[in-house]
């Protein structure tokens, strides 16, 4: 015997309206859109953008972008460069010396030219009649 059989005095579970489905989920939805978009054009418009912004844009791994910057299909943007000048103990003669290095920025894919080089490519493109 089921125990809704047994127990008739229980309340039935009224569902939710799909007006009040809709209430409940619209201000989280078209928050979460809003900001899909905002990003989405942000990164679109952009000149440059990180590697892994690209991988994940693109749909690639990190190995095939590697490959890619190495054989020029993907360029790299110029990135500023600082100097960091120490003053180390050299371990064999005791002495100090001033040691200065070049400490690079993070590496940012040139989109002016990766979307230079698509609309060179299109332009070529057999099936497209200019």
């Amino acid at each position: 015997m089921s125990h809704d059989i047994a127990n008739p005095q229980a309340a039935p579970i009224t569902p939710f309206s799909p007006a009040q489905i809709a209430n409940m989920l619209l201000p989280g939805l078209s928050g979460a859109i809003l900001e899909a978009v905002q990003r989405a054009v942000a990164m679109h418009t952009s000149p440059t953008m990180s590697k892994e912004d690209f991988i994940a844009v693109n749909g690639i791994s990190a190995s095939v972008l590697e490959k890619w910057i190495a054989n020029g299909v993907v360029l790299l943007a110029p990135t500023p460069t600082t100097t960091v000048k120490q003053n180390r103990k050299n371990r064999k003669t005791g002495e100090i010396e001033k040691v200065t290095m070049t400490k690079h920025g993070n590496a940012l894919i040139n989109l002016e030219a990766w979307r230079e080089k698509n609309r060179q490519v299109a332009i070529k493109c057999r099936y497209i009649r200019g």
